[in-house]
């Protein structure tokens, strides 16, 4: 029987804990764990993240698969049918596509064996995760498949954009880092020592702020690949940011406190936790499995503690919102007081849905807010450094022509 490792916190703001059991398989430790009332953060498969390492297949190519088959869908097509056109139309030329095909022929020979398409895709991890593969399932029990597909794909799609401009956000400071450096080599290699050379001969006492400059000109003309191994390693730290916080569970709470991209990332996670809760209950499956689902939307340990705790909560008989009450700093204000108002009304997924429609908005518009205070940010970044250097050189001259 194999052995799995699971994550849990016993209250908030208490360090993770690692704990391991065995179990038939991982979805049987979920629900021992559930009926325990174990406030479980993560279930560590170790076998799955090996593979998705070894054979992960991009978002894009993922999104266009499921676009074609929730077209064939809705134009009345069976599963059957509709997986045979997306295996045609799914490309061979790259070795992710050939996986990709490889999968969809898989997914159709279960499909014609007689196996439910929620069950089938729960055997291909790489595609469908646990969110998808619930939502599809609650499609099925519910009666719309259909609209289970369309908000998978509109998850992804939402997923693939996001990822998209906050990539765009990186590259522009690595590009304007990587120019700021190439200015500042210039001058500290070619024309701050002829600067040197010229104040040398006039035997004048330099300014402080011309004697470090000279200082640091020395050091980049001395040891010139120090200097180029430093670039190269902050670059790539500003572009494996992102990566190294996701591996790193003790980064996970400063990561939602930092300036600017820290409330990025919250309005990130309360959007889609709305979303797909709203999806959920819309496809009438149960509180507690939807908390279940919507705690596996995010990698961030404190976001997924405080399902993990809420879930606990209603599995007890606290209403929804008076369960998210304590950890309100992560759902917001906004969230809790929409779910005690919907629970009041009785106005359920449409009351979701619109919430969702209103947190996307902010979060949108949070984007284009960093964006445009960003940018500015770094030009005046590079202005002051450069403006710097050509201060500390020009700064004896001036002290002369005042003398003359």
């Amino acid at each position: 029987m194999p052995r799995y490792a699971y994550v849990m916190q016993a209250a908030k703001g208490a360090p993770f804990t690692t704990s391991s059991a065995d179990a038939p398989s991982l979805s049987e430790l979920s629900a021992r764990l559930f009926h325990l009332n174990k406030p479980v953060v993560k279930i560590l498969d170790q076998q799955r993240k090996n593979d998705d390492r070894k054979r992960g297949i991009p978002l894009r190519l993922k999104l266009s698969f499921l676009e074609q088959l929730e077209a064939s869908c809705y134009l009345g097509m069976d599963l059957r049918t509709a997986l045979g056109i997306c295996l045609e139309n799914t490309s061979r030329r790259s070795s992710a596509g050939r996986q990709l095909a490889g999968v969809i022929g898989a997914l159709r020979d279960k499909v014609t064996r007689g196996v439910s398409f929620a069950r089938a895709v729960g055997h291909f991890p790489l595609i469908f995760d646990e969110v998808s593969t619930g939502l599809i399932a609650a499609g099925e029990e519910g009666g719309t498949f259909n609209e289970s597909l369309t908000n998978v794909r509109k998850i992804w799609a939402r997923n693939e954009d996001l990822q998209h401009r906050l990539l765009m956000m990186l590259i522009y400071p690595a590009i304007v880092f990587a120019a700021a450096i190439g200015v500042v080599w210039l001058l500290m290699t070619r024309v701050v020592p002829q600067f040197v050379a010229v104040l040398s001969q006039m035997n004048v006492d330099l300014p402080i702020p011309t004697k470090i400059l000279i200082t640091i000109s020395r050091f980049w003309t001395d040891y010139p690949w120090i200097i180029l191994v430093c670039s190269i390693g902050v670059m790539l730290l500003i572009l494996k940011s992102p990566a190294l916080i996701r591996w790193t569970p003790v980064l996970h709470g400063m990561a939602l406190r930092m300036p600017l991209f820290g409330q990025l990332a919250l309005l990130l996670v309360r959007a889609n936790f709305t979303r797909v809760f709203a999806q959920l209950k819309n496809a009438h499956a149960k509180t507690t499995q939807s908390l279940m689902l919507c705690r596996d939307l995010s990698w961030n340990y404190e976001y997924r503690s405080a399902v993990a705790r809420t879930l606990v909560k209603v599995q007890r008989g606290e209403p929804l919102s008076r369960a998210l009450e304590e950890d309100v700093d992560i759902f917001g204000d906004m969230v809790v007081h929409g779910l005690a108002f919907m629970e009041v009304s009785g106005s359920g997924s449409e009351g979701l849905n619109r919430l969702t429609n209103l947190l996307e908005r902010q979060l949108d518009g949070y984007i284009n807010a960093i964006r445009q205070v960003l940018d500015p940010l770094l030009i005046v970044f590079l202005g002051v450094v450069v403006g710097g250097i050509v201060f500390a050189t020009f700064l004896p001259a001036i002290e002369i022509l005042q003398r003359i």
